[in-house]
């Protein structure tokens, strides 16, 4: 008889190229996923759906649905009667029109932990136990604009950077805790929030005085001028531990942590830059779970900082900090997820693990120009941003180590899987605006400010979100102009100039796809939160991801999705070559699991992943005839029975 699987456990990265994983694994790089990889199966030709981009996949993994069956359509949604110019970001669980897989799992009686995994939020079981899903790291939220609690990281320096914090440095004034500071050089650090989700009432101003000590410069950084009440003293190079301080914010006081290190110090040329990585809340209030004391005995048990990691990346591309610094940095964030998750599965009898870690996407995001340079001009840092490369997944790997201690594998399905990949880029982006204007099916200005107005009066199409074009349809829209009757001869007319458009720069025609509406089932978008269009680009324009198929490649690079799966039931040591999809995870689970599919799904079973494609069926027909057999004995059994009865003269009344 077959092992069946009692748990599972889903590690998503986002936006990883597939391809590269594999290769460092293969080399010994990523020990922790070449287990995975040597106990499994890698498929190499996993498709993930389009547009290829996060809460749209991530609903997929979970759901087993096409996008259009579920209905998160993009990154923001748009839906039926709102203007074709507004959108909201989709991150809202609410929205999401299929059933997940642990609300299956939660009706057989099966607990489910489910840890940073976007468009989760709020929560969609009852027994089961969720850290975070409001947006794409902790401490961050994306139901509306993007804000962070407490506060994004800020450089404090002397040196020109953009939106770097100045540092002014005069001599020392008396410190208490200290006999002289002669010699030595003090400066003021105000605090700043950015994309601070409340504002901060009374602001902070700290001190930094710098000095030499046994031939080294050290810093202190501290809330007064007074040594004794010192957050930290730093050398070049150093991180400090973690800080807890209360910030009164308009929400009311709220305890955040944070770290510093210093990056370089000089008191001849009196030169500084201290960095300070973002203000994370350790509030319960502004930590997504459920239930809610989880929250608490998370913050109070988990000594890692919880961080909104997006604007580790954003420092890096202002040249804030080196990539040792930023490896690092996402190095916390990374033991903070794996911290939670161990945490949370030896706390509770669990059956299902879900995972979200966004690394990788914003890694490429901020330097796959840096990694693949489009042209000569941007060449010169490629090995320095391979080492960056190797070191986010390293991190990774390690944080899929911490939580495979705490499997076993022959009783888990462990999964690690990605929503899409990313690639480089050879040309600037083509404006579908501008495309449409020049067929004059579109009208708008550009003001001063960058900002793009639309004249709705002399506007019949306009392109929305990744990969949409809407009509501007009356009755329907708003500012509508295009009579019902007219709506395909429109869209033809916007077909044919997307189709008709070659770049003047390269020659090259950028739309390789444009399908109306109706032919996009094709592709799994249907329904109204689609466009009456929807179109691709090629691969060799300006994105990492979004508008491009998921076959598109470049460089080497790919936007083809992540799969390993490893545990009972699944091959050892397999490649798997055939085309599989992100909807083809839920069924394979719930397949070797024996749960029923969700009520959505609309994936297949992966049977060239399985040990035995056939084994059900042959249980099938091993407990047929066992029941067969046990008939035949049953009905043998009944007639000696009845015979023996005749044999009393004992007849039934």
């Amino acid at each position: 008889m077959s092992v069946v699987p009692s748990k599972l456990v889903v590690i998503g990265f986002d936006a990883p190229i597939a391809s590269k994983i594999y290769e460092y694994a293969m080399k010994g790089e990523l020990p922790n996923i070449k287990r995975l990889i040597d106990e499994g199966i890698y498929a190499e030709n996993c498709l993930v759906p389009y547009p290829t981009i996060t809460p749209p996949n991530w609903t997929t993994i979970v759901t087993g649905a096409w996008i259009g069956t579920h209905g998160i359509t993009c990154f923001n949604l748009h839906k039926p009667g709102m203007p074709l110019d507004k959108t909201y970001p989709a991150f809202d669980s609410r929205d999401c029109l299929a059933e997940y897989i642990w609300q299956v799992a939660e009706r057989e009686g099966k607990k489910t932990i489910v840890v940073n995994w976007p468009t989760t939020w709020p929560p969609t079981f009852k027994n089961g136990v969720q850290i975070g899903g409001a947006g794409l790291a902790i401490n961050e939220w994306r139901p509306g604009p993007m804000v962070v609690c407490i506060a994004d990281p800020q450089l404090f320096t002397t040196q020109d950077l953009p939106l770097a914090t100045p540092v002014e440095f005069r001599s020392a004034e008396k410190w208490h805790g200290i006999d002289s500071t002669e010699g030595m050089l003090e400066a003021e650090l105000q605090l700043e929030y950015p994309r601070a989700k409340y504002k901060v009432l009374e602001p902070k101003q700290w001190y930094l005085l710098m000095r030499e000590e046994e031939g080294k410069i050290k810093v202190v950084i501290s809330p007064a001028r007074d040594l004794t009440k010192a957050y930290t003293t730093l050398c070049v190079g150093e991180w400090s531990d973690i800080i807890v301080e209360t910030f009164s914010t308009e929400r009311g006081p709220i305890k955040g942590a944070f770290k510093f290190k210093l990056l370089r110090a000089s008191l001849e040329s009196k030169e500084i830059s201290l960095f300070m990585t973002p203000i994370c809340a350790l509030d319960p209030k502004e930590l997504p779970s459920y239930p809610e004391e989880i929250g608490r005995e998370i913050l109070e048990n988990i000594k890692e900082l919880p961080l909104p990691a997006h604007g580790i990346y954003r420092a890096l591309s202002l040249g804030w900090i080196d990539v040792d610094t930023w490896l690092e940095a996402i190095d916390i964030e990374h033991r903070w997820l794996a911290s939670t998750v161990t945490y949370l599965m030896r706390r509770i009898d669990w059956s299902m693990v879900f995972l979200h870690a966004h690394c990788p996407d914003w890694a490429y995001h901020a330097f796959m120009r840096k990694l693949e340079p489009p042209g000569p001009e941007e060449a010169g840092e490629e090995e320095l941003y391979r080492k960056a490369e190797l070191g986010f997944y390293k991190s990774l790997d390690r944080m899929v180590g911490r939580i495979l201690e705490e499997v076993d594998l022959s009783e888990t399905i462990v999964v690690l899987v990605s929503d899409h990949g990313a690639k480089p880029h050879l040309y600037a982006r083509p404006s579908i605006l501008k495309i449409l204007a020049e067929a004059g099916l579109a009208d708008y200005r550009v003001e001063e400010d960058g900002k793009i107005v639309i004249n709705w009066e002399k506007t019949k199409a306009v392109p929305q979100r990744a990969a949409y074009i809407y009509i501007n349809l009356k009755g329907r829209d708003p500012h509508g102009i295009v009579d019902p009757k007219d709506y395909d001869k429109v869209r033809d007319e916007v077909i044919r100039a997307l189709y008709d458009y070659t770049d003047p720069e390269t020659g090259i025609k950028p739309i390789i796809l444009a399908l109306k509406k109706e032919d996009a089932r094709i592709i799994g978008l249907y329904g109204d939160r689609v466009g009456d269009i929807v179109y691709a680009i090629d691969p060799r324009y300006r994105g990492e991801h979004g508008t491009f198929l998921p076959t598109g490649e470049l460089k080497a690079r790919s936007l083809k999705g992540l799969l390993i799966m490893a545990g009972p039931g699944i091959k050892r040591g397999y490649v798997m070559e055939r085309t599989c999809w992100l909807t083809d995870i839920v069924p394979t689970v719930c397949y070797l699991m024996e749960l029923p599919i969700p009520r959505n799904t609309e994936g297949a079973i992966l049977y060239q992943a399985l040990e035995d494609p056939n084994i059900k069926l042959k249980e099938l027909r091993r407990l047929r005839e066992e029941y067969r057999k046990l008939k035949i004995k049953y009905e043998r059994l009944q007639r000696t029975i009845e015979s023996e009865k005749y044999l009393t003269h004992k007849y039934e009344l």
